[in-house]
């Protein structure tokens, strides 16, 4: 229960939980270590986030939480601008569910095997109607479909999801109906050239697309035992991959028992802008220690290439023992909103993953919410 994720998918299981403290962490915990060449990484509106309000959450949503279905377990949010213009809110969820005959149980262990669309008028208060857009067809998913990353592409919506074989990639014209790929985009390399990987099966895929067009993908690898690790690749057309270096982008740090000393997992990268105008690239992660705690990180570097620097301390769930995971951030005019996966309380009937949302910086006054 406290390992950490199958490298296919992004973990559906919550751990035996408390109830969910707000991080109140000073600003300077999400800036990023100082380089003497750079100065410091770009940090504004990247966190620490706190956890969202009664008040600012719409549609008849319980806060913290976005997403709560205890029948389909939607988690694991991709959430799209629809129309490409960050000062509007209107967005699409994307999110992996489990569905079921009607005569058996809920299940909250099965692997996810649909993903599903919620929208929010609002950005973060999803609505109750669900439209399922993609499930498993072909050999290579093996039944599983997970783990959705979502982005808009000249006008499409190209989503790519996690399945047994690899990471898949769908596309569509109105982000309802999908044509899939016939295989994996990323698969695992061969036995002999599987490098640090050794041929382990690539998932949990979060992928952004650079100004110049071209796209980038960090991607989850298992390790020994119940560590993982995040590589990276990179495509000029978004179906042909090229894996980026030798060795993970990000791994576990062992020193000092940190948040994220036993498994990194869950990318989610965003594009961002410094104060300046120098473009970076910042990615929010999955950290868990050797105690099976987890929390929200962060990791940044200004421009397309280069070591990513970690921040000093998490963004979010740094006090908070409902295992946030598979995070997404969505960067609005003066706020950035945060969703993570985590147990939906703390009760025994509560341990099936819902999704929160998160709100930076701590003092932004967002607009009113949806109906």
């Amino acid at each position: 229960m406290h390992g950490p994720p199958h490298p296919l998918v992004r973990r559906s299981t919550a751990v035996p939980a408390l109830l969910l403290s707000c991080v109140s962490l000073a600003a300077s915990c999400a800036t990023l270590p100082s380089d003497s060449d750079e100065g410091r990484l770009p940090s504004s509106l990247a966190g620490p986030f706190r956890a969202i309000d009664q008040e600012e959450l719409g549609n008849s949503r319980a806060a913290p939480h976005v997403m709560n279905d205890d029948e389909r377990f939607a988690r694991d949010a991709s959430v799209v601008d629809l129309d490409g213009d960050p000062a509007t809110l209107a967005a699409a969820g994307f999110f992996a569910a489990t569905l079921r005959p009607e005569d058996a149980p809920p299940d909250p262990l099965a692997p996810p095997n649909a993903i599903v669309r919620h929208d929010a008028a609002d950005g973060r208060s999803f609505g109750r109607a669900a439209v399922t857009v993609l499930t498993p067809e072909l050999p290579w998913e093996g039944g599983v479909a997970a783990a959705p990353s979502a982005l808009l592409v000249g006008g499409e919506i190209w989503l790519y999801y996690a399945a047994e074989g690899g990471i898949g990639l769908a596309r569509s014209a109105d982000g309802v109906a999908f044509a899939r790929a016939p295989s994996p985009v990323l698969a695992p390399l061969a036995s002999g050239d599987g490098g640090w990987e050794r041929g382990a099966v690539p998932g949990s895929p979060g992928v952004v697309r650079l100004p110049d067009g071209s796209l980038r993908m960090f991607y989850v690898v298992a390790g020994d035992g119940d560590a993982s690790f995040v590589g990276e690749a990179r495509s000029d057309d978004g179906l042909a991959w090229e894996r980026v270096g030798d060795g993970p982008a990000l791994a576990p740090v062992s020193e000092d028992e940190p948040f994220d000393s036993a498994a990194v997992f869950d990318p989610a990268p965003v594009l961002a802008v410094s104060a300046t105008g120098r473009p970076s690239l910042r990615v929010y992660y999955a950290g868990r220690d050797s105690a099976g705690r987890s929390a929200i990180g962060l990791a940044a570097r200004f421009g397309p290439d280069g070591p990513l620097q970690r921040a000093a301390a998490p963004v979010f769930g740094a006090s908070s023992a409902l295992a946030p995971r598979a995070p997404c951030v969505a960067a609005y005019p003066g706020f950035s909103l945060l969703f993570v996966t985590q147990a939906a309380g703390a009760g025994d009937g509560q341990r099936y993953p819902a999704v929160a949302a998160g709100v930076a910086p701590a003092d932004a006054s967002l607009p009113p919410p949806g109906p």
